[in-house]
């Protein structure tokens, strides 16, 4: 049964806790005859945690894919609920459940301590882990035999041309709602509205740039290079007033179309909706 502890063992020293929480979990693995592996990944698996840092981390479950595995994917589950308190001052978990259908997809575990530690923890039949390039930043610490599959899912890069061009007309939806508000003078909707646009310009900016898992945005922008954001991204911010809050949707318009633009060319794909046009015209008439 394969372990890999000096990964473990090469964490800095400001990530003792969570060296901590990640050996327990390594040694629930080993001794589990249900578990087949566990992997570490997100910053930590990027080597770019820090002390605030969240463990997240998959456990794969001897068992079938779908609806036949679920028992055997809860009672891992309910096993690493009973092991949480070991790991420390336990403040409170959420339990979440992810099934289409009579699928059994996924058991997702959050746990949060009384130090600031934070365990986000998936349990997932075998088959369903995801690895190699569709989780790049995810380091295999066990597995109970053999090698772990060296990649299993789509690429964490890959986003279809359909989803870009979903995501742009989303994003003039939501601008012209955002007028739509303003024109009423609420302004929170507005706001909201605003917000909404620029987590979709975000998730382009991904796309075009060739970011990890483009479809989370900001934080992959981030990641990816964070001197590289979408230029006059500052001007998309506002507060609660409606000559701000107007600048804003117009600038958002301008980053939404820029972003689009490059995600389309990215992935050799045209943005044929007329919505772009309409909405510029629209949000910049005031």
């Amino acid at each position: 049964m394969p372990s890999d502890r000096s990964w473990i063992s090469s964490l800095p020293t400001e990530l003792g806790r969570q060296r901590q929480a990640i050996s327990a979990l390594l040694e629930f693995c080993e001794e589990s005859s249900l578990v087949t592996s566990l992997s570490v990944g997100c910053s930590l698996g990027r080597n770019a945690a820090d002390a605030l840092s969240d463990v997240d981390a998959a456990i794969g479950v001897r068992a079938p894919c779908g609806a036949a595995g679920a028992q055997q994917v809860r009672d891992v589950e309910n096993s690493t609920i009973e092991l949480l308190p070991s790991l420390g001052t336990l403040v409170d978990v959420l339990r979440q459940e992810t099934a289409a259908g009579s699928d059994f997809l996924i058991r997702r575990v959050f746990a949060q301590f009384e130090d600031r530690l934070q365990l986000d923890l998936a349990v997932v039949a075998e088959d369903e882990v995801r690895r190699g390039n569709a989780a790049p930043d995810f380091v295999a610490l066990y597995w109970s035999s053999g090698q772990p599959s060296s990649t299993n899912g789509p690429s964490a890069r890959d986003v279809s041309r359909k989803q870009v061009q979903d995501w742009t007309f989303l994003g003039w939806r939501t601008l012209l709602d955002a007028d739509k508000y303003l024109q009423r003078g609420s302004l929170w909707e507005a706001h909201q509205r605003l917000h909404e646009a620029r987590d979709l310009i975000w998730k382009l900016w991904a796309t075009a740039h060739g970011a990890t898992y483009p479809w989370h945005g900001l934080s992959q922008v981030l990641d990816h290079d964070p001197d590289f954001l979408p230029p006059g991204i500052e001007a998309t911010v506002a507060g609660l007033d409606s000559d701000e809050l107007r600048r804003a949707v117009a600038a958002s318009a301008t980053l939404l179309d820029q972003a689009s633009t490059a995600a389309a060319r990215e992935l050799r794909t045209g943005l044929e909706s007329r919505m772009g046009e309409y909405v510029r015209r629209t949000v910049t008439s005031g």
